[in-house]
């Protein structure tokens, strides 16, 4: 398993590296890969934004009726 630092930043470092990949690399395969990568990060972050979203409003409402 991977230390949660390094886990919650992966996505950003997707996106990151997928958006060099398409700028710096004169390469369709490197266009093409990079967008796969990027788009890939950015999945991540919504899955795990939407994963993680009712707990955090759940809790917000126990905390308001309380």
């Amino acid at each position: 398993m991977l230390p949660k630092p390094i886990y919650e930043i992966l996505p950003y470092f997707y996106v990151c590296c997928g958006i060099a990949a398409m700028l710096l690399l004169d390469s369709l395969m490197s266009f093409v890969c990079g967008l796969l990568m990027s788009v890939t990060g950015v999945l991540v972050m919504w899955l795990r934004r939407n994963h993680r979203r009712p707990a955090r409003l759940l809790l917000e409402q126990e905390w308001q009726t309380e």
